[in-house]
């Protein structure tokens, strides 16, 4: 019997397992990895240890030799939330931003290593307006792009981000500095309008797009939207699958890492500002992200955080994303786990 036979044969047998919520075909995992072995995939609430189950609830490494696999996915929920209004107390995956900007992705909870405070975590560009904001600055929830006020709907303040070096910004080499001046005093005493400044025009590379929100902890929650609590963090390995749940397109599962040591850019940031990054990883789903997703946390399908995502491709193939160590250790933040 084909694969497909044998799963319409048995899949009500296996539903009648306890635990089970799902089942399908797809490629066996082994140790984490994708093999190429197509098998009968069973989706379970939680995996328990097989000495703690019936025997009739235990489920067969072979049916009519089509291997079997075991995922584990939790409760199966309709996500009836409106991830663009507002929320008090506010789920992670939903709409913020900086009041200046139009909306990103609320992406998890920060507990801050300084202070212990409690911080939404996102990107600069979504919570410090690409390095053009000011510590203390109000950040919305939800953004100004889904009907945030700075009067209504300020949820907290940007306490922290990381500056991203831009193409094109000044620069403070001293000697650059210093012939800019003299040539400036030269073009005044000339009576020229024009004058010139010192710029970065050498790529410097970027390790991560990030920012972190100080909110009240009785305005945010640490779950979510169809993911629930993160329960630690790992670190990103090649063809892990992954998933996210952003602002706009909502919680996509699936997402199969390709690349864990990119080299990008330059990436745009609007028309005038353009940055490089490395060591960074890349996404491959067609849909897996889109504008408005910006500050969502990649989580590998057990639940543990493994990347920041603040980039895609035009044609929305391709996914980027920070590695979590590094957003982390640069914001000088943990994350907060259940």
């Amino acid at each position: 019997m084909k694969i497909g036979e044998v799963k319409k044969v048995y899949e009500r047998e296996l539903f009648r397992k306890a635990n089970v919520v799902g089942v399908m075909t797809g490629y066996k995992v082994k140790a984490g990895k994708k093999t190429d072995e197509l098998s009968i995939v069973c989706m379970v609430e939680k995996k328990i240890p097989k000495e703690e189950l019936r025997k009739r609830d235990l489920i067969p490494a072979r049916i009519k030799e089509v291997t079997t696999d075991v995922i584990q996915v939790g409760k199966i929920r309709a996500l009836q939330i409106d991830k663009k209004a507002r929320h008090r107390p506010c789920p992670m995956g939903t709409s913020g931003g900086h009041y200046m900007v139009t909306a990103g992705t609320n992406g998890e909870l920060l507990r801050d290593k300084k202070t212990g405070k409690m911080c939404i975590g996102t990107n600069n560009h979504v919570g410090a307006n690409s390095n053009d904001a000011e510590i203390g600055d109000s950040y919305l929830q939800p953004g100004t792009y889904d009907g945030g006020t700075i009067q209504d709907d300020v949820i907290g303040h940007l306490l922290r981000f990381v500056p991203i070096e831009f193409i094109g910004d000044p620069s403070q080499c001293g000697v650059a500095q210093f012939w800019c001046g003299l040539s400036n005093l030269l073009a005044r005493l000339l009576r020229s309008r024009t004058r010139i400044r010192p710029v970065i025009e050498d790529v410097g590379y970027n390790l991560v797009d990030a920012a972190m929100i100080e909110v009240d902890e009785k305005d945010a929650s640490a779950e979510i939207v169809g993911i629930g609590i993160p329960k630690g963090v790992r670190e990103a390995q090649l063809d892990m699958l992954v998933q996210k749940s952003g602002r706009t397109t909502c919680h996509i599962v699936g997402g199969l890492i390709t690349g864990i040591d990119a080299t990008i850019g330059p990436v745009s940031y609007g028309s005038v500002k353009f940055a490089y990054f490395k060591d960074q990883i890349i996404i491959d789903k067609e849909g897996f992200s889109a504008g408005g997703d910006s500050g969502s946390l990649v989580l590998d399908m057990d639940g543990y955080a493994v990347g920041k995502l603040f980039a895609g491709s035009e044609t929305e193939n391709i996914t980027i994303a920070n590695h979590i160590q590094s957003y982390l250790g640069l914001l000088d933040a943990e994350l907060v786990t259940g």
